[in-house]
């Protein structure tokens, strides 16, 4: 069996191959290209060979080329290959050699390597939030110019109205009309990915079956599905609450045990999108199991640690929908 070690970067790749006995077979550099990967991994059969690289922002399509090739590939959790980040002597070749011995050992700390139907999902859902955040600052600038201006407008928010208005009333600031134009052009593009989401939600099984919870429309259902991944790869509800992050901190020495707040190293994207989902169904008008436990809770503990629980609750509810195929129940 041959071990491959591969320290990845943006333009080039640094490849060291080692044997079942930790002997250097070969080491090489190379531009990332389809063909440089086949010509390297030509003397090394697919079904003799192993693969690893860190998680980094070039690894899908990396990933692509040699899932093509039929090589078995890990994905090494970056922040927990502590060898190659706490490594007084730190070089692409000896990065690519421990990640070889790592792999060798059965020592990789893998990271989760979601199917390409739910990485195309995720790619769609995290494109709609970079477009919302986007729009959220360019009316941020503009509420700005107009402070900085002395216009005062009819409304505290930028409505389709108040938009028209500003465009009436301000014609000859060329700066604001740059802005509105921009802010046009952001919200048409995020109308189009919307009603992207809202067909996929309507042919996506899981996506169906968490829109029969109070408060979840198209948009969330697909946030959280293609977050979450494949259910499976969870075998408890506890899996996926610490997944999420929505369990609390251990610290234990000896006899002491102290939980602390959430646990930072998580899932934000999905963490966010529950504690949103949480937020609209305790303040839907139908009553429901989850509503009533935020209500009793937050009376003792606040609204802000009640939100998290619920969220929490939401969780694990989510899990056993996915999981046995269920709509929500209401009672």
């Amino acid at each position: 069996m041959n071990y491959i070690g591969m320290d990845i970067h943006k333009q080039f790749t640094v490849a060291v191959v080692k044997d079942e006995r930790g002997n250097k077979l070969a080491q090489e550099k190379f531009n990332n290209t389809k063909e440089n990967f086949s010509n390297f991994l030509e003397v090394y059969k697919h079904n003799e060979t192993k693969i690893v690289m860190e998680s980094t922002c070039v690894w899908e399509y990396i990933y692509e080329i040699l899932e093509a090739m039929n090589y078995c590939v890990k994905l090494a959790n970056p922040v927990r290959t502590r060898a190659i980040a706490e490594a007084r002597k730190k070089t692409d070749i000896v990065d690519a050699e421990t990640l070889a011995d790592l792999l060798r050992a059965d020592l990789i700390s893998e990271s989760y390597i979601p199917p390409k139907a739910i990485r195309l999902l995720r790619e769609i859902a995290r494109e709609r939030k970079t477009f919302i955040k986007q729009t959220t600052q360019i009316k941020n600038r503009i509420h700005a110019i107009l402070i900085k201006r002395g216009i005062k407008i009819p409304t505290t928010t930028l409505c389709k109205g108040t938009l028209l208005w500003i465009r009436s009333n301000t014609i000859s600031e060329n700066i604001l009309k740059n802005y509105l134009d921009l802010l046009d052009y952001y919200e048409l593009k995020l109308d189009e990915i919307n009603s992207r989401i809202k067909a996929i939600a309507e042919k996506n099984t899981d996506a169906e079956l968490l829109m029969t919870i109070p408060g979840i429309a198209e948009i969330r259902a697909v946030d959280i599905v293609s977050e979450i991944g494949e259910i499976k790869r969870f075998p408890t509800a506890d899996r996926l609450c610490s997944y999420t992050g929505l369990v609390p901190s251990i610290h234990q020495s000896g006899d002491t045990l102290h939980f602390g707040r959430l646990v930072k190293q998580s899932s934000k994207a999905l963490k966010w999108a529950l504690i949103e989902v949480s937020w609209n169904i305790v303040r839907t008008k139908k009553n429901n199991p989850l509503q009533e436990f935020y209500k009793k809770l937050a009376k003792k503990k606040g609204k802000s640690k009640a939100i998290c629980a619920t969220a929490r609750k939401l969780c694990c509810v989510i899990h056993a929908m996915l999981t046995n195929r269920e709509e929500f129940r209401y009672s």
